[in-house]
């Protein structure tokens, strides 16, 4: 009833404050884990830790949301690129032309600082 040793915390979670996460589940499924939990002894955090670790990591996993998220960091980069060019069009200053085929931190020939008119 202690701490499941198949239930690790994360690396630099150890110090952290819980917080309460609480779904709506059916009767019935509710009827399953308590019958369950009265067999392993484990308290409902623990099972409610243990699935939802088990459900992240499937979908880390899963090709298709790690495509959505690489999607979604381009998008947002791509929004954050149209905002600072607008910010340095009101401050009068040209941005340097960002290559969009090149990898991630790869830097341009003309360097990254904003140049004054």
């Amino acid at each position: 009833m202690g701490e499941d040793p198949d239930i690790s915390v994360p690396a630099g979670e150890a110090n952290q404050k819980l917080i309460v996460f609480a779904p709506r589940i059916d009767p019935g499924l509710r009827e399953q884990v308590e019958g369950i939990r009265g067999i392993t002894g484990q308290t409902v955090n623990e099972v409610g830790q243990e699935a939802l670790r088990g459900w992240v990591e499937n979908k880390l996993a899963d090709e298709g949301v790690r495509s959505q998220a690489m999607a979604g960091i381009e998008d947002e980069e791509r929004r954050l690129q149209e905002r600072k060019a607008a910010i340095a069009k009101v401050l009068g200053q040209t941005l340097p032309i960002v290559d969009e085929t090149k990898p991630s931190g790869s830097t341009s020939s003309r360097g990254s600082r904003a140049t004054k008119k």
